[in-house]
């Protein structure tokens, strides 16, 4: 697979757009936190990540599965470089960041990623075969894990070394080569004709995709649990992270910043780890995504009862291979089991699902946390986890899935 150098192309442009928009959020959002101090201002910055997704999934879905995907990373990729390029210009004077533009910005940005996610995944059964497809995946998500943790792990001591500025001017040479890199992208003449498949009117794909999803005895199980994990998912936002480290562990940022780097480290080793397993994760995908839902409720519980930096970075780094080998089973089932010509929009509104639940978790919880224990709060999103969990076990279809009955 790794000879195929369209899949290759693609990977590239997966890297570089990952580490480009991680590294500028996770600047903005320790800079914002450390210029006001406020929890919900930082958490802010993943609110307006996830609010385009909530508003333009089902019309990025359409547009996805209507027009090239690969004239799509382009021209999304375009738009960001431009956004970062005005932000330079808001980043000027004394180094203060003002907050509401930026908030704008990142609003711009993610917007530009409700259409450049979904084409990005949609495009990989396109370029790899149907029994390569875990492989894929799991070269995408590490590579994905490997950029976030080099973001969060070089990001606080870039903001404190170079001007925001300086990172917002590497952020844009990054989208440029990622637009570059996705010119040469070829999509299998047979491939294009049969994903663009029937042309219909805007509304009626836009109905008939949403359709699609419901009946799908895989994909709907799948959207309904995603959409419900991300009320615990916004336990785990920086700015949530952040508080738990100095109220719960008396720690400071480089603290925090440690057990982020053992968790992207775990979710590295298990994506890699993914590749190992291939054959069986192709096998058992619903098994993996039941097993490993209820592991992240337990580990969670765990979390919560740190009593030190070191302990929260151990069960940090224990949570991420089950987290990364479930979402490599997560996608290659999708992509090996959903019409290619309904991918995107199957793609799309999940992630319009799941980020309308993540921006409520991210602001309810910021703001219940001035109220409890921050402990109580990582228990809450471990008893949520272990639900979810129940749920998976209850659905035979998903329980049961494997990638083979859908070739």
């Amino acid at each position: 697979m790794l000879r195929n150098r369209h899949f290759l192309f693609l990977w590239f442009v997966n890297i570089a757009t990952t580490l480009a928009i991680e590294l500028f959020t996770i600047t903005i959002l320790v800079t914002i936190y450390e210029q006001t101090g406020s929890t919900l201002q930082a958490a802010g910055t993943m609110v307006m990540r996830t609010m385009p997704a909530f508003l333009l999934g089902p019309v990025a879905g359409v547009l996805v599965d209507r027009f090239p995907r690969k004239n799509l990373l382009i021209s999304m990729d375009l738009v960001r470089l431009v956004l970062v390029g005005v932000a330079i210009l808001f980043l000027q004077g004394d180094g203060k960041v003002p907050v509401a533009s930026i908030y704008l910005i990142l609003a711009g940005l993610a917007a530009a990623d409700v259409f450049h996610r979904p084409a990005r995944l949609s495009l990989i059964p396109s370029l790899v075969s149907h029994e390569q497809l875990v492989k894929a995946n799991s070269y995408i998500m590490a590579s994905n894990q490997i950029m976030v943790a080099i973001s969060y792990t070089i990001g606080g001591w870039l903001i404190l070394a170079i001007p925001l500025r300086q990172i917002a001017l590497y952020v844009v040479i990054l989208f440029a080569m990622a637009t570059l890199t996705a010119m040469f992208i070829v999509v299998p003449k047979r491939q294009e004709t049969k994903d663009a498949s029937e042309k219909e009117s805007f509304w009626k794909s836009l109905v008939s995709g949403w359709n699609y999803l419901r009946q799908h005895p895989i994909a709907r199980p799948l959207a309904i649990m995603e959409t419900v994990e991300h009320l615990p998912h916004g336990i785990w936002t920086g700015a949530l992270m952040l508080a738990f480290t100095a109220r719960a562990l008396q720690g400071d940022a480089s603290d925090w910043g440690y057990q982020v780097t053992g968790f992207f480290t775990g979710m590295i080793l298990g994506s890699i780890g993914a590749l190992f397993i291939s054959n069986w994760l192709r096998r058992y995908p619903g098994r993996i995504i039941v097993v490993n839902a209820f592991a992240a409720g337990l580990f969670t519980l765990a979390y919560a009862g740190s009593q030190t930096v070191w302990m929260a970075v151990a069960w940090s780094f224990v949570f991420g291979p089950p987290f990364a080998i479930r979402d490599v089973a997560q996608d290659s089932l999708l992509q090996g089991t959903v019409e290619k010509g309904q991918l995107g929009r199957v793609y799309a509104t999940q992630e319009m699902l799941r980020n309308m639940v993540f921006m409520f978790a991210c602001i309810f919880f910021a703001w219940l946390s001035d109220f409890v224990p921050i402990r109580m709060i990582y228990v809450i999103g471990g008893v949520m986890y272990l639900f979810t969990s129940a749920y998976a076990l209850s659905n035979k279809a998903l329980r049961e899935s494997k990638m083979d009955d859908f070739i």
